[in-house]
């Protein structure tokens, strides 16, 4: 179970209606499958059945256009590379489903104009965007298909019910946030965009593209634009280059400032295939087929050798080999240090080391020190005031001296244990100091985590409120 992973499964096991990082979506999935099981093949089900699922609605989508050519592009779909490892359970996952299926429901909608279709788009946007705001990019898409393709009244009208539906749906996320210190939007636009103009990010992007998409489709693509265009009008045609195309070119602006992660492309990339079905011929099918066969078979061929590895083989990696060990054997460190633990609040430096020590052991870990600005969640799930006074057991990859945790406790001692060659450090803290660390440590966190502008109305911050005494 990967870091992120785990600390998503935490989520499921502290339900709610948001989540620092992210809307709820995927905590609401796990919340779901925790019900009835914790095995990582069982909370991966949702991402091992997602790729299956866009290829047969991809067949679905072009086998009345297309007929039997309809089952090939789906198969190229299936087996290329990202379809095949996409296996891990993110917040990705469930914000893909529901782009695909809002694309699908849109253009359905466009076609038919049956009311039902408008509605399970307006509840497709809705679900996507309690999943991620990537959705937002596709709920842009279907308003630039009515602007560019589709401008009647009655298309028109379906859009504004899609909109209708997926706002009141999006509301709880806005009422979520205003009660919780606007922690997704100082998350998603605040705390990680301090870069600036960047050369190197739009090469990177389309380097990106040509890895996802390969040079065969692309080429087919190519080869016949001047037939897409002529069939832009059409809603198969213009809907799914709509689709694809307006986010793709915003995520193209954006790599001037960010580097766009391959993730972030996955929502839309079903919709190329579909763009790249309905436009090319059989010869085009067959070598994109032989290409990505291909291909693939190299990835599974590399993937396969690394985890073949043996753990102790991997210690040419350095300083994240600690970390490797901590995620693979995680059973045999807990082992050795529950004896230590008795008495003790737990805790780690960092969330993915919390939420795999969690997830293995079914006891809570805290972060304890200001971690990153990714996973802190951990910041609503731990009180501090309530930990003064009192002991701490603390795992650590990190080898720190005992001085780093001698501020914040009566007295300080350290065990290291060895797994696999891996150091791990056990801090065994006695009289843990609050005020020290409200002082240094949680002051900082406030002043670079929890610091949103003035002009945006608060209605509660439980983080401020619990160690400051208000709001801002």
């Amino acid at each position: 179970m990967t870091g992120d992973e785990a600390y998503f499964v935490v989520w499921g096991m502290h339900p709610a209606l948001g989540y620092y990082d992210h809307p709820p979506m995927v905590g609401w999935w796990l919340t779901a499958l925790l019900a009835l099981g914790k095995s990582a093949w069982w909370l991966r089900m949702p991402a091992l059945l997602l790729s299956p699922f866009m290829a047969w609605g991809i067949m679905r989508i072009l086998r009345p256009h297309t007929g039997t050519l309809a089952y090939l592009t789906a198969t190229l779909f299936l087996i290329s590379p990202v379809s095949l490892y996409n296996v891990f359970i993110t917040t990705d996952t469930p914000v893909i489903f529901f782009i695909f299926l809002s694309g699908w429901a849109f253009y359905e909608a466009s076609r038919s104009e049956r009311l039902r279709d408008y509605m399970l788009a307006g509840l497709a946007v809705g679900l996507g965007m309690l999943s991620k705001y990537f959705e937002g990019l596709m709920a842009v898409a279907i308003a630039s298909y009515w602007a560019l393709i589709d401008r009647r009244v009655k298309a028109f009208l379906g859009l504004m019910l899609v909109a209708g539906i997926s706002s009141l749906l999006f509301a709880i996320n806005l009422y979520w946030n205003y009660e919780h210190c606007w922690d997704n939007y100082l998350f998603n636009l605040a705390n990680r965009t301090h870069k600036g103009f960047t050369f190197s990010g739009p090469p990177l992007y389309l380097l990106t593209l040509l890895y996802l998409f390969t040079p065969p489709l692309l080429y087919g693509l190519y080869s016949v634009r001047g037939a897409i265009w002529q069939r832009a009008r059409e809603p198969l045609v213009g809907g799914f280059v709509v689709f694809s195309g307006i986010p793709l070119l915003l995520f193209g602006l954006l790599s001037f400032k960010n580097v766009i992660g391959l993730h972030w492309l996955l929502g839309f990339y079903p919709f190329v295939f579909i763009l790249f079905g309905a436009v090319t011929n059989w010869l085009s099918h067959r070598s994109s087929l032989v290409f990505m066969a291909i291909f693939s078979a190299l990835h599974i061929l590399l993937l396969g050798t690394l985890l073949s590895v043996p753990v102790p083989d991997l210690k040419f990696i350095g300083k994240n080999y600690s970390m490797v060990v901590l995620g693979t054997q995680t059973d045999r460190i807990w082992k050795d240090a529950e004896a230590y633990a008795v008495g003790r609040h737990l805790a780690t430096r960092g969330y993915a080391s919390a939420a795999i020590l969690e997830y293995h052991t079914g006891r809570h870990f805290a972060v304890f020190g200001s971690g990153s600005d990714h996973g802190r969640e951990d910041d609503s799930l731990t009180n501090f005031i309530h930990w003064n006074g009192q002991n701490v057991l603390l795992i650590s990859t990190n080898n720190l001296p005992v001085s780093v945790y001698a501020p914040y406790f009566d007295h300080v001692q350290k065990r290291v244990i060895d797994v696999d060659g891996a150091s791990i450090s056990l801090i065994l803290g006695n009289g843990f100091r609050y005020p020290v660390y409200r002082r240094t440590i949680l002051t900082q966190i406030r002043a670079k985590y929890y610091h949103f502008p003035s002009w945006l109305p608060v209605g509660a911050c439980p983080f401020t409120q619990r160690y400051f005494g208000g709001i801002r």
